[in-house]
């Protein structure tokens, strides 16, 4: 099922801020969005809670945006910057909406964005691993250190206590017991 990214909408017409003044308009209504969202996040509201909410509030937003972007994109010559911003969303809708259906899904995927930056950034320094084993134990060492990281599991307690554990003869089939995410329940408060 296909999730649309409102941070990549969203981008077309920041980029035409400072030449076109109508991009100011889908720009507010977006910040909308996002506002809700905000709110959802200090509420630390549920999965259904926030679905709830998204059909109040985001429900109208989207409304707004989309009959805004039907009829501008009517009025506008097609090659035109402005056009393929306001074609990209409607293009995009149906999967830029999915998030009103699924308190699971955020408006944008900034999160994964931010965590894949480093990898990019890192991959030079991964090409020469000495084997292709090595390239895959450090994988495998990066995924786990990223998803403690994810989980708020900070990495040096953690790693402390799983090598220790490893030395000290814990079984191999107890390893899932030592993921991150299981070690991040085993430790949070009652």
């Amino acid at each position: 099922m296909e999730v649309g990214c409102w941070a990549h909408a969203r981008r077309r017409f920041v980029a035409l801020q400072d030449t076109d003044c109508r991009v100011a308009y889908p720009i507010k209504l977006l910040g909308r969005l996002y506002r809700i969202e905000h709110l959802a996040d200090l509420k630390e509201l549920s999965f259904e809670e926030r679905v709830r909410l998204r059909g109040e509030r985001s429900q109208r937003a989207l409304d707004s945006l989309h009959g805004w972007l039907v009829a501008t994109l009517a009025k506008e010559p097609p090659a035109s910057e402005f056009a393929k911003a306001c074609g990209y969303i409607i293009n995009q809708w149906a999967a830029l909406t999915r998030f009103l259906e699924d308190g699971r899904l955020g408006l944008d995927n900034n999160l994964v964005e931010r965590q894949l930056h480093d990898i990019a950034l890192g991959r030079k320094n991964f090409l020469f691993a000495g084997s292709h084993a090595a390239a895959q134990r450090a994988a495998t060492l990066y995924s786990l250190l990223r998803t403690a990281a994810q989980l708020g599991v900070p990495p040096l307690p953690y790693l402390t206590v799983v090598l220790r554990r490893l030395t000290d003869g814990w079984g191999h089939n107890r390893l899932d017991e030592l993921l991150p995410d299981q070690w991040h329940l085993s430790r949070s408060p009652p």
